[in-house]
């Protein structure tokens, strides 16, 4: 299996890529392509796949993680680059959601011209689903531990009014490898505690090798909602005693979070970046 970053926050100083706040995995399985979350609204997962050299035509399948722009903002450039691959996503995805900002509430759902031009293009996953050999999503997370800290500046607007979000619009996706399990989040705004304890329960007796993606340890890019020091360290500690190899993350986990686990995973921990690949 091979990963590439289209897009995280950050890129190597001598890097000529377009970085944004955002996420987009491009990942090659046994032939099979896909897209997991295409990055923010300015098309910087699209730009860089360009550069890379990487055909988004070729793409087999996308699969969006949650309903926010950091994460679909590519999409509408996506559909113009393939007009084939199927978009697999839960039907909450399409609500409104907003961020509470000092400045007042700012949109961050999908761009509704998705749903008005490529409606078509969209498939709603209600249920565990095989995308190919090994690859499968997961669209229903079970809350045992308590959700991130900083998801408290995150809401739905339904009839008019402004409700805690409760992330029913997140899935993960799994891809089993010769050593392991393989875990995609986009954000963890449900926690990747229980992403991981769901992907025991549906995986029961597998070895979850790997895990990729934002731990949402502050919101946006700034750091006015951020994890405490004590919630970040203690899952950390629980990463560590389950076991798991490899925690490649970014994104919304935060310098300072990627800071705070350094001395509990050491060298489990890998920071990810725009353009790194990744082979496992």
């Amino acid at each position: 299996m091979k990963i590439t970053v289209l897009l995280e926050n950050t890129k190597l100083k001598n890097s000529d890529l377009t970085v944004e706040h955002g996420i987009s995995l491009f990942i090659e399985k046994n032939g099979y392509k896909i897209l997991f979350d295409t990055g923010g609204p300015q098309g910087s997962a699209m730009k860089n796949a360009t550069k890379l050299g990487i055909d988004l035509s070729r793409v087999d399948a996308v699969v969006i993680s949650h309903g926010h722009n950091d994460h679909t903002g590519g999409l509408l450039k996506f559909f113009q680059i393939n007009d084939k691959a199927p978009v697999y996503l839960k039907k909450e995805a399409l609500c409104s959601y907003y961020s509470k900002r000092p400045d007042g509430n700012k949109y961050i759902g999908i761009d509704t011209r998705i749903t008005e031009r490529y409606l078509k293009r969209l498939h709603f996953v209600d249920k565990a689903l095989k995308l190919s050999s090994n690859i499968f999503i997961v669209p229903h997370i079970h809350k045992e531990f308590p959700i991130p800290y900083s998801n408290r500046v995150l809401f739905e607007k339904i009839n008019g009014k402004f409700v805690r979000d409760d992330f029913n619009h997140e899935l993960f996706m799994v891809i089993e490898n010769n050593n392991g399990l393989t875990i995609f989040s986009g954000c963890g705004h449900s926690g990747i505690k229980n992403i991981i304890n769901t992907a025991k329960e549906v995986f029961p007796g597998k070895n979850i090798s790997t895990v990729i993606g934002g731990f949402h340890l502050q919101a946006g890019v700034n750091t006015f909602a951020a994890a405490k020091k004590e919630e970040i360290e203690e899952m950390a500690e629980w990463i560590s005693l389950e076991g798991i190899d490899n925690v490649y993350t970014g994104h919304c986990t935060g310098e300072r979070g990627f800071e705070l686990m350094i001395p509990i995973l050491k060298d489990k921990l890998k920071k990810i970046y725009t353009g790194m690949k990744i082979i496992k």
